[in-house]
This record gives C-alpha cells, sequence and structure tokens, in this order.
C-alpha cells in the first residue's frame, strides 16, 4: 500500500515537474508561428532560463548542504528539464529558418538533463558531473549572450527575448523546482527571491527603455500590452514579498505563491504581440 502510494506521490510530482517545461514549448512556439515575422531568425524566449536554472541547480548540488535524500529528489525532478531542452532542438531544427544561430546552445542545453540523470555513486565522479553541468551551462549562456547583444540584435528581440525577464524566470523556476523537491534550503529560498526581485527591477528599466526606443521609432506602437505587462510583474513583485516577509514558518516555500509567481514570469514575451 505504501509503494503505490509512493508512485503516485513520484506521479504528481513529475507531472508538476513537466508542466513549466511544457508551457515554455508551447508559448514560444505560438509566438514564433502566429507572431514572429516571416523568416525571423528564431531566438527562444526561454533557453536563457532554462540555462539559469542549470547553474542555480549545479549551485545547490555542489555547495548547497543536502542530504541523499534530498539530492535524490531534487535530480529526479531536474530530470524533467529534458523536455524542453529536446523539444527546443527539434523546433529550432525542424521548424525555422535554417540559419540557427543558437544550434550549439540548444545542443548543451539537451547535454545538461543528461548530467542530472546520471545516478553518480562515488563522490569524485558525482562531483566531476556537476562540474561539469555548472560548465556547458556557463558557456552556453555566454553563446546564448554574444547572439543575442552581437549578432542579431533588435527591438523585438529585445522584448521578446528580455534578458532580466529570462533572469527573474530561471530564479524563480529554480525555487519552484527546489520546492517540488521538498527542500530545506530556506536560507536560499530567500537568496533566490531577493535576487528574482532585483532581476524584476532591471526588467522595469530594461521594459521601458525598449519602450522609449521604440516610440521614437513606430509612434503608433500601442501602450496597452506594456500596460498589462508591468501590471503583471507589480503582482509577480507583491507575490515574492509576501513569500519573504510572510510570518508563517515556511511561508517562504509556499507552493501557490512559486507557482503564480513563476507562471506569470512565464508570460514576458507576450508584451511583444502588440
Amino acid at each position: 500500500m505504501s509503494h503505490e502510494h509512493e508512485s503516485e506521490k513520484k506521479l504528481e510530482i513529475a507531472v508538476h515537474a513537466l508542466l513549466p517545461m511544457l508551457g515554455m514549448l508551447f508559448i514560444q512556439m505560438c509566438l514564433n508561428y502566429y507572431f514572429a515575422p516571416q523568416n525571423m531568425i528564431f531566438i527562444s524566449p526561454y533557453l536563457l532560463s532554462f540555462l539559469v536554472v542549470s547553474i542555480v541547480m549545479s549551485v545547490v548540488l555542489w555547495k548547497g548542504q543536502i542530504c541523499p535524500g534530498q539530492r535524490g529528489r531534487l535530480t529526479f525532478v531536474l530530470k524533467f528539464l529534458a523536455v524542453f531542452a529536446l523539444g527546443n532542438l527539434a523546433y529550432s531544427y525542424g521548424f525555422t529558418p535554417k540559419h540557427i544561430p543558437l544550434l550549439l546552445v540548444a545542443v548543451m542545453a539537451v547535454l545538461l538533463p543528461i548530467l542530472y540523470w546520471q545516478d553518480a555513486d562515488e563522490d569524485n565522479l558525482y562531483q566531476t558531473m556537476i562540474y561539469c553541468s555548472f560548465g556547458v551551462a556557463v558557456v552556453a549562456i555566454l553563446q546564448y549572450l554574444a547572439v543575442y547583444w552581437w549578432e542579431i540584435p533588435s527591438l523585438l528581440n529585445g522584448l521578446r527575448a528580455n534578458n532580466f525577464a529570462q533572469l527573474q524566470l530561471g530564479l524563480l523556476l529554480s525555487g519552484w523546482y527546489l520546492m517540488l523537491a521538498n527542500s530545506r534550503l530556506e536560507g536560499f529560498f530567500k537568496l533566490l527571491i531577493q535576487l528574482a526581485i532585483l532581476a524584476l527591477v532591471m526588467n522595469y528599466i530594461w521594459t521601458v527603455f525598449v519602450l522609449y526606443q521604440q516610440v521614437q521609432i513606430m509612434p503608433e506602437t500601442s501602450f496597452l500590452p506594456f500596460i498589462l505587462y508591468f501590471v503583471v510583474q507589480f503582482a509577480i513583485l507583491a507575490i515574492l514579498a509576501w513569500l519573504l516577509l510572510g510570518k508563517k514558518e515556511k511561508q517562504i516555500k509556499n507552493p501557490v505563491g512559486w507557482s503564480a509567481a513563476a507562471f506569470l514570469a512565464m508570460l514576458y514575451p507576450l508584451v511583444s504581440i502588440g
């Protein structure tokens, strides 16, 4: 009976771990298919967020004071990152213009969940895998930023692949996966929230700057998507403040709060529709 209960719980956790990956794939494919200019070079609006999650999780597995049970739960949920990595690679290669500047980054993103999939019993092998995942994620982030800022910069990508919004989402997804794995790193949850708030402030500043540039070029630009976007960002800020300042014990790991904040942050590319 306990074995059946454990299997049901694992299945429930697996479904929850899959949801954000599937959601990100769905949103980026819809945006590119329905709202991107024809033959525009595709840049995933979530790939940087994915890499931020990988960096944070590598740090937790490397330096976090976690027991084998917590480590096992965390590596279990991180395996489902493969869904986004594989889906993004397949979509980029099969359904976008043939020039794919982020192809190498997409391939490296696929390698990261494979490293998490390995169950290493020996400490030396385990540490080597963590070092490899950290190194791969850092190199992938540097290439992503190089493509974003130097190879194909544009106002549309300034909104649709907003680096600060992706950083914010990556931090929130990291906290969400730690919450899903029932991590006891309360101090790290606080740090993630504080970093997410800082990223949110930078996101506000960057979005205002891009809006100003866009209005100079296209005076007929609609302000409604931006107003809705700022309202959503304020809602995220309110949720993070509630998680951080709540007096109830373990409120900082409240699943509703983390789920709502991560979901709202995931909607950021929609501001480019207007």
